[in-house]
């Protein structure tokens, strides 16, 4: 069985805990430095609850680490954790910046650990069935992909470190964007992103948002200093483009548009919603166009995919081995560089070089 710290015991730290418990891991102890929050967790979930980060990570029996705290502390603490000999599952996004991102990467070279990414929409199932239509061929050459996640009222906890760039590194792009920008990349295997144009902005203020429901409340009087929408146009080396669209809020009606993408190759085209149990090819015969269902195995999508990464990184801690879905350090500094670059090009007004 394979036994797991957790750094941070938020909203997201329940759900990976939920799907821990879900693919028969073991959750040891947790941390986080809000002690009535990490006590709540303790008493849900059975685990300790232990004061300070130095004590979680001199466990040996934790094997592995989730750590799940705000952007700003993903490389102090991924790396501390590998340094203590603790393989690491690592929430999005890698890190602030491409320096930070180098500096996870060379501590796991140093010592050895597994460090996957949280990129959790790798695991839904519609994204794998999604992938081995592609492989297959039977799309031919991938010319573009169209990638959407638009939330109607979806702000996560507007004023607090979500939405202060100081503690986020920036606003829906980085938070939800960089699932898009992965997903987007790996499951074509399209890895060669060349140049892009973005366009960042903010649709909502603190007077003019009506929160819904999202990870927090919002605070009053607090920081919004980053966009709540992004639109983007990719082009990777080999000339295939991706068109992205994000939004934390919108105007638009509630599922207006699903959450997922549009591929499409030389020999068909693809409708993937991330979180459906079917999927629709597009191709011709004879000339003709034509369309076929494709079904796939779903339970409760987004808790297969957490158990799907959860699985993956059990897995990988066995082995000291990645599975090959998963998401690595260099994935995640790929998708840190667009991100760096999305916003570049958005300052900018122009189309900028990755």
């Amino acid at each position: 069985m394979t036994s797991l710290g957790l750094i941070g015991a938020g909203m997201i730290a329940n759900i990976h805990a939920d799907a821990i418990k879900r693919v028969g891991s073991k959750i040891v102890a947790v941390h986080d430095p809000r002690m009535s929050r990490a006590e709540e967790f303790g008493m849900k979930h059975n685990c300790e609850v232990l004061e300070t980060v130095d004590s979680l990570l001199a466990r040996d029996d934790i094997d592995g680490v989730i750590v799940a705290v705000p952007n700003n502390m993903h490389a102090e603490l991924a790396i501390a954790s590998l340094k203590a000999g603790k393989h690491v599952l690592l929430e999005k996004p890698m890190a602030m910046n491409l320096q930070q991102c180098d500096e996870i990467i060379s501590a796991r070279d140093k010592f050895g650990k597994v460090l996957q990414m949280g990129f959790v929409c790798r695991y839904s199932p519609a994204a794998l069935r999604a992938k081995q239509i592609i492989e297959s061929g039977e799309l031919g050459e991938v010319l573009h992909v169209q990638a959407t996640l638009l939330r109607q009222r979806g702000i996560p906890g507007l004023g607090g470190w979500f939405t202060t760039k100081a503690k986020s590194g920036g606003g829906c792009l980085i938070d939800i964007g960089v699932h898009l920008i992965d997903l987007a990349m790996s499951i074509t295997n399209k890895k060669s992103p060349a140049r892009v144009f973005g366009k960042c902005s903010q649709a909502f203020t603190s007077q003019t948002y009506a929160y819904e429901e999202m990870w927090s409340t919002p605070i009053e009087g607090g920081t919004f200093d980053v966009e709540d929408r992004v639109r983007a146009l990719l082009t990777d080396a080999s000339g295939t483009t991706f068109q992205f669209d994000v939004a934390w809020a919108t105007h638009l009606p509630e599922n207006t548009l699903k959450d997922g993408l549009l591929i499409e190759g030389t020999e068909g085209a693809l409708v993937v919603d991330l979180w459906a149990d079917e999927m629709i090819l597009g191709f011709s015969e004879n000339g003709k166009p034509m369309q076929e269902t494709i079904t796939c195995k779903v339970t409760e999508a987004w808790d297969d995919a957490f158990q799907g990464e959860h699985r993956a990184f059990a897995s990988a801690m066995a082995t000291n081995n990645l599975d090959s879905n998963a998401g690595t350090g260099e994935d995640g500094r790929l998708v840190q560089h667009v991100v760096e670059s999305i916003y570049s090009s958005a300052d900018l007004g122009q189309e900028v070089k990755i």
